[in-house]
């Protein structure tokens, strides 16, 4: 590239970068899904590292800040330009524009980053639940036709692998069925002699008891988690 001189000033260089036609290389998937793990671990660790004010989110402050900060992308740039422009508003001295400015900068070199990695976590879900759903209607065929096998006469072998399927089956639906409040009220007049408590199955049920809540709240955050992933992948907003 030719370099323009003028007469009077010393000539000066521009640096181009050169835009290739050839597409990157795509690095190839790794088959195995632990080495594949493990190496995802090791980058996401990198690139957790690089992240400038990378702040751990509160999450009773979640929809405060992203409500917050959606009014701000509007708000700023006229607040910037005010102070900068009307000295009273300096003197003031409740509003900072270069960390504004930051601020701005920030979510707009960050924000296609959040939205790339959204859409790859909503496709890493994706297709976790689409081979764990092939299988599962798999199972659920085999299982309808085991019911109807141990009715045979030489399907007795497989009673005991049919009843653990179906506690399997009945656990599921249980747990994803939403608990109804009662709405009769109790036949029986109060008393003042508290309530036994009923005995607990052996010295694991409340371990059991235990597990179950913590799965629940556990299912309960994730879908929680999702649905906020899936927000921030559909949103185009700059």
């Amino acid at each position: 590239m030719s370099t323009k001189k003028r007469t009077g000033n010393r000539s000066s260089k521009t640096v181009v970068q050169k835009r290739t036609s050839t597409k990157p290389t795509a690095i190839a998937a790794i088959p195995d899904p632990a080495a594949a793990a493990a190496r995802m671990v090791e980058l996401l660790n990198e690139m957790e590292a690089i992240i400038p004010d990378l702040t751990q989110p509160d999450v009773t402050k979640i929809p405060r800040m992203a409500q917050g900060a959606k009014f701000g992308r509007a708000l700023i740039p006229a607040m910037i330009n005010a102070v900068n422009s009307y000295p009273p508003f300096q003197q003031r001295n409740m509003f900072d524009p270069a960390a504004a400015q930051y601020a701005l900068d920030y979510h707009s070199q960050m924000h296609p980053i959040t939205q790339r990695m959204a859409a790859i976590t909503m496709a890493m879900s994706y297709s976790m639940n689409q081979k764990l759903s092939t299988s599962n209607e798999q199972a659920l065929q085999l299982f309808q036709w085991g019911k109807r096998h141990v009715k045979q006469p030489d399907g007795g072998g497989a009673r005991i692998y049919v009843d653990e399927l179906k506690s399997v089956v009945d656990r599921t639906i249980n747990r994803r069925k939403p608990q109804k409040p009662a709405t009769n009220p109790p036949t029986t007049p109060p008393s003042t002699t508290p309530p036994t408590t009923r005995p607990m199955q052996g010295f694991m049920a409340p371990s059991l008891a235990a597990k179950a809540a913590a799965q629940a709240q556990s299912d309960r955050d994730d879908d929680e988690i999702m649905d906020l992933v899936y927000k921030i992948a559909m949103d185009q907003e700059k």
